[in-house]
Formats: structure tokens, C-alpha cells, sequence
């Protein structure tokens, strides 16, 4: 075989030494799949956290057992708010994530490297929620859910700057203004969770208080960008 009939690196030709050194193509199709997956377990293994109280039955009858049952569950209080607030927060970068890749036309390794580093933060939420459940008056696990939150929402925009970066993986038409917007705006939230972090060290409870304006950051963040 001549040296001009040798294969040659290209995405056209997956026997090429090329195709082991880059991934790049426009079907986003598998890894959206693979994200919606990860996000999908993530929210099914949340629920995990969540045990039914184990009261004494014998010898009791059904109004004693209803009253320690609902006295029971009502001691658990901060155990349901924080399942509500985990699924809420990973059905935020599920619609980020989503949104994001709305605009993206193509891929490369490193959007795909980038995509693999933020399924790692959501499919170890429900763990650091367990750690938060079960130690909800603790600096260590209230800094340990900021802090991911926060890694979250940076991986994410981290991805969406790179993506857009010369308009790199999306489309030319793409409004540079609204590029900034989305970029500048999605600094926004994990800055809220380590300002937060920051504050554990004066109160454990104040931060969990100040986690609900993301609810309000988000939804002032969706009409800013789409000004």
C-alpha cells in the first residue's frame, strides 16, 4: 500500500489512529441520554432517604399508635424538607443542563469530559443528603451540600462558557449578548451556596435559610437571560 493509500486520522475513518484520540461529532443524542439517566437515578435514590418510623404496636391500641406515628413523622420534619429541597435543586441543573444543551450543535472531548464531571456532582447528591439528614445541625454537612451545589452550578457553567467560547460547539447565529447573559448570570447561583458555606461559620442555620432564594435567583436568572 502506497503512503498516499494509507488511512488517514479523521472522524470519517474509525479505524484511524485519530478516532482513538478525539471524539468529536454532532449527535448529542447518547450523551443526552446519559444524562438524563444519571439525573433520573439521582432523584429515584433520594427517596432513600426517607424511613418510616418504627413504632410499637403491641399491646397499644390504633389511636396510641396514630398519635406516636404522627408525632414521630413530625419529628422528622427537616428530613422530608431536605428530600424536597435535594430534588428541587437537581431538577434545577436538570432544566440548566437542558437548556444549555438546546443550543449546543456539536461536541468534542472536552464537553464530553466537562458533561462527565457534572453526572459525577449529581449522582453523589443523595449521598450528601443522607449525610445532611442525619446530621442537619452540623457545619461540616451543611458546607458539604453548599459546596456541591456550588461545584454544580460552576461545572455547569464552566461547560456552557467553553461550549459558546468563539461560539466553539454552537451555532453562529447564536446572539453574542445573550451568550454574556447566560454566562454572567450563571455565576450567580454558586456564588449564593458559598456565600452560604461562608456563613456556617456564624450560624449552622442561617445558611439553610438563605438556600431558598435560589428558587428566586433562578427565576429572576430565566428572564434576565431571555431580555
Amino acid at each position: 500500500m502506497d503512503a498516499d493509500e494509507r488511512p488517514r486520522p479523521g472522524p470519517g475513518n474509525p479505524t484511524a489512529l485519530g478516532f482513538f484520540r478525539d471524539v468529536p461529532g454532532e449527535d448529542l443524542g447518547r450523551i443526552l441520554a446519559l444524562s438524563d439517566g444519571v439525573f433520573a437515578f439521582a432523584l429515584t435514590l433520594l427517596v432513600l432517604s426517607l424511613t418510616v418510623p418504627s413504632i410499637a404496636t403491641n399491646g397499644r391500641s390504633p389511636s396510641q399508635v396514630s398519635r406516636e406515628l404522627f408525632s414521630a413523622l413530625g419529628g422528622d420534619w427537616h428530613v422530608f424538607l431536605g428530600y424536597v429541597f435535594c430534588f428541587a435543586m437537581i431538577a434545577i441543573w436538570w432544566t440548566a443542563h437542558h437548556r444549555t444543551f438546546r443550543y449546543l450543535q456539536r461536541y468534542d472531548r472536552t464537553l464530553i469530559r466537562l458533561n462527565l464531571v457534572l453526572l459525577l456532582e449529581i449522582a453523589v447528591m443523595p449521598f450528601v443528603l443522607e449525610v445532611y439528614v442525619a446530621y442537619p445541625e452540623t457545619q461540616t454537612a451543611v458546607v458539604l451540600f453548599a459546596v456541591l451545589q456550588a461545584v454544580a452550578g460552576l461545572t455547569l457553567n464552566s461547560l456552557w462558557t467553553y461550549a459558546t467560547t468563539g461560539h466553539r460547539l454552537v451555532s453562529r447565529s447564536l446572539d453574542a449578548e445573550a451568550i454574556r447573559r447566560a454566562q454572567a448570570w450563571g455565576w450567580v447561583t454558586p456564588a449564593v451556596f458559598l456565600v452560604s458555606a461562608g456563613v456556617s461559620v456564624f450560624s449552622v442555620d442561617a445558611p439553610q435559610y438563605s438556600w431558598v432564594a435560589v428558587f428566586v435567583v433562578q427565576r429572576l436568572g430565566g428572564r434576565y437571560v431571555a431580555s
